[in-house]
């Protein structure tokens, strides 16, 4: 209950420091959707802990919905849903929601995405939580780590909601670890393997996610820095060519060898004019610096007639042409008919006697010019200033949700250092940003998962098939001993356990047995005096006279293909099929002479044991086993009686 109580405790520490961190305000209303889902997510996995399961489920269900849909707007290819669809959807809504606003950094957003999947599959081993959260590590090491331009038109989440958004994950991360760490310890060895290479494909994976990330970076930057360019060379090019244009309007009054008249003025400035239409104006000024000729002489222009610029401007550049005969160029100035420009003075000659008629004053309205030189289609993708010596004269296109990176170009034009800045904005990178790196980090990081599903399920049913064999072993072992006991207890039913040999049960069933296989000839040994082998020489003794005896007498039954049992006690019995009484006589002599020779001594009689033997032989069927065993007895009764030692035969 403890335990449960500060897993819960954890989970709603975490919601509390997502809402005192990311509440919205003036700004940041797009927070809204981020703390919604935290919230959700937060609250499910405190019901969890506390083993609401309804709840719990379906707080997780909805933060689970909001989580993908966000997901989506990361993996969807812009062919299919568009950053414009996207913000066709979040314009209805009041405040500043846009593509990028509505985003946390990837990162952050799949360790939320796993925790949500870990918690709604109640952190089971067998589901491959421990993955889940090995992953979430990985991705809260990498998001602390990683240069914040690989999350790109992502929210700008810095300082105290950077540090709330991973205190929050963390903190849901430690509750779960904690929560299942119990059975990961107890179940290590199943989870060890597939936990390592998992891991290692994973965090192969966000290597890789963070190398392609860096190249798409890369890729968007060199091409709106080529754009940059081509803007700040087209500009360049533009005012170099007006420039040449009117060192030709020049030259031709310097041919001239005078100054302009009205009507002149007018025919050949508008020519020129037609083809520079970004010209405030073109204008013709006295050697005194007064302003003469103006075209188009129309609004502010006409207000410039009769200026002396020296008193306007008395450090202009005019006095290069007028007093020394050559180019004078401003840098960027406010015009006197308004607005920011450059100026070019152009000296007049007199090519006879080489004094100076005057000065051709060629006025650019950067303005205009710049509108030229853009591409009206990128107009509202990127910012672009042009600035000098850190002025700003001219900004183009929005000025806010901007990308934090831009392009400072210099622009080659005389008697300035002015520099073109370029500036993508958070839609054009949402929009231009290939998925390619999402798409490989979620892919990878499933690809893990189901990796581990693969070897933890394969290593379980491993296991499982070990403990399976290891209990067929046993049952194999089990059955093999039962059956050589069984065995054992059969032959101990039909056999004599001292001698080894059958016993009257086993002897009764071979003999019926030799039914068929006439003369059949039975013998019965009984030692002599065997009584006062256990009463002299102790039972064990008597055990060993027996076990002997036995062992001499075995051999010539067996190769007279006939058997020999224990009858009980100190008595054998012997059978031999298809033995004549002769040959059967034979025999009994030679089983008593065996036993004689075993030289076992006998107490009774200071001499070696001996055996009297019956034998009784019948010599054509039917057998009736009891008269033959009987007859046998008779004659073993009549050995003992004549002085034992000897071989009586039944008539």
């Amino acid at each position: 209950m403890t335990r449960r109580l500060i897993l819960m405790f954890l989970s709603l520490l975490a919601l509390g420091i997502a809402l005192l961190g990311l509440w919205p305000h003036a700004g940041h209303e797009a927070n809204a959707l981020l703390l919604l889902m935290l919230t959700l997510q937060a609250a499910g996995q405190a019901a969890w802990h506390w083993r609401n399961l309804l709840l719990s489920q379906l707080f997780l269900g909805l933060s689970l919905l909001i989580n993908l849909l966000i997901t989506c707007t990361f993996l969807l290819p812009e062919s299919w849903v568009g950053v414009d669809h996207w913000g066709a959807l979040l314009a209805s809504l009041p405040g500043d929601w846009h593509i990028a606003n509505i985003r946390p950094p990837i990162l952050m957003l799949l360790a939320c995405l796993g925790l949500n999947c870990s918690a709604l599959l109640r952190l089971r081993l067998g589901l491959g939580s421990a993955i889940q959260l090995a992953q979430i590590s990985l991705l809260m090491i990498f998001a602390i780590a990683a240069d914040p331009s690989l999350s790109v038109a992502s929210m700008s989440l810095a300082g105290f909601e950077r540090i709330t958004l991973l205190s929050f994950i963390g903190l849901l991360l430690l509750a779960q670890w904690a929560d299942l760490l119990p059975a990961l310890t107890q179940m290590w060895r199943r989870n060890v393997l597939p936990l390592i290479i998992s891991t290692m494909l994973t965090f192969i994976c966000l290597l890789a996610w963070q190398q392609q990330s860096q190249d798409e970076n890369n890729r968007i930057n060199q091409a709106t820095y080529v754009l940059g360019d081509k803007i700040a060379t087209q500009l360049s090019r533009e005012i170099n060519d007006q420039l040449n244009a009117m060192r030709r309007f020049a030259g031709f009054w310097s041919l001239m060898g005078q100054t302009p008249t009205g009507g002149e003025w007018q025919r050949l400035a508008r020519s020129y004019y037609k083809d520079f239409d970004y010209f405030q104006n073109i204008a013709f000024i006295d050697p005194d610096s007064v302003v003469t000729r103006v075209f188009p002489d129309k609004a502010g222009n006409h207000d410039v007639l009769g200026i002396r610029l020296f008193d306007t401007q008395p450090d202009t550049p005019l006095r290069n042409p007028l007093e020394l005969g050559i180019e004078g160029h401003t840098g960027i100035i406010d015009l006197l008919q308004g607005g920011k420009g450059m100026v070019s003075y152009l000296p007049v000659r007199n090519t006879r006697d080489g004094s100076i008629l005057g000065a051709i004053a060629m006025v650019v309205n950067l303005e205009p010019l710049l509108d030229k030189a853009l591409n009206s289609a990128r107009n509202e993708a990127f910012a672009i200033t042009l600035s000098e010596r850190g002025s700003i004269y001219i900004h183009v296109g929005p000025e806010s949700r901007l990308a934090p990176w831009g392009h400072r170009i210099p622009i080659e034009l005389p008697a300035t250092d002015l520099t073109l800045g370029l500036q993508p904005t958070q839609q054009y990178l949402a929009a231009s940003r290939g998925r390619l790196p999402e798409v490989t980090l979620l892919t990878g990081i499933m690809l893990a998962y189901l990796l581990f599903l693969v070897i933890y399920m394969y290593r379980r049913v491993s296991q499982e098939h070990g403990i399976v064999k290891n209990a067929n072993d046993a049952l194999k072992e089990e059955m093999v001993r039962r059956e050589r006991l069984q065995k054992e207890i059969q032959w101990l039913a039909r056999h004599d356990e001292l001698t080894q040999l059958p016993n009257r049960r086993y002897f009764l069933e071979q003999v019926q047995s030799f039914s068929g296989k006439m003369p059949l000839t039975v013998m019965i040994l009984d030692i002599d005096f065997f009584k006062s082998i256990n009463d002299k020489l102790g039972h064990l003794e008597g055990d060993r006279y027996l076990q002997k005896i036995a062992a001499v007498s075995r051999a010539p039954v067996e190769a007279a293909g006939g058997i020999l049992a224990r009858f009980g006690g100190e008595e054998f019995v012997v059978c031999i099929p298809e033995c004549p009484r002769a040959v059967g006589r034979t025999l009994a002599e030679e089983l008593r002479r065996a036993v004689q020779g075993a030289g076992l001594p006998q107490p009774a009689t200071d001499s070696v044991v001996t055996v009297s033997v019956g034998m009784a032989c019948v010599a054509r069927a039917p057998l009736r086993l009891e008269a033959l065993l009987q007859a046998a007895d008779e004659a073993l009764y009549r050995a003992k009686s004549s002085g034992r030692n000897q071989v009586q035969v039944a008539a």
